[in-house]
């Protein structure tokens, strides 16, 4: 009985010490990227205040509860996105800047890149383009993912900046 006790023991201390390493972890601002959106697997997160300004290239976390999108809601539905993490995504195209999709090629300022628009998830469920060209606002940025796959601003428009709740670089 008492080994028993012994072997329980052990386990606890074990497991106190693992979630006090990963609270530290957290508390530090190191966020471990689970999806395939963006190369790397561990990114260092800092905050970003109100009027603190973002770029294009710069890789933020968004607070999905601080966007009203239903292309968003069936992401969530869907599974392509959970409300309680942010989402990791880059700046693509920020305020003023003219963005068009067309024929799987994606042009912001003249840039042209690869960005195919799938017509269905990979569950089947259907899939739409965001409609372009679109200026973006005072305010608004259009985020996208390196995987060609990836679910971004392709498929949910412009986000505003107040849902941007930390910058995020690569660490490994």
């Amino acid at each position: 009985m008492k080994k028993k006790i012994y072997k329980l023991l052990i386990l606890f201390s074990l497991l106190c010490a693992a979630t006090s390493a990963l609270l530290s972890f957290h508390n530090a601002g190191f966020r471990v990227n689970r999806s395939a959106s963006l190369p790397g697997v561990l990114y260092r997160a800092t905050p970003l205040y109100e009027n603190e300004p973002v770029f294009r290239g710069d890789i933020v976390l968004i607070d999905l509860s601080k966007i009203s999108n239903p292309v968003i809601s069936r992401g969530v539905e869907r599974g392509y996105v959970n409300m309680r993490e942010p989402m990791l995504k880059r700046i693509g195209a920020t305020p003023g800047d003219s963005v068009t999709l067309e024929s799987d090629l994606l042009c912001v300022k003249g840039v042209v890149s690869r960005a195919v628009v799938a017509p269905f998830d990979s569950y089947g469920g259907p899939l739409s383009a965001w409609p372009t060209p679109i200026t973006l606002k005072p305010g608004q940025y259009w985020l996208v993912s390196d995987p060609e796959r990836g679910f971004d601003s392709r498929y949910f428009g412009p986000v505003d900046r107040k849902a941007f709740t930390h910058r995020a670089k690569p660490v490994f």
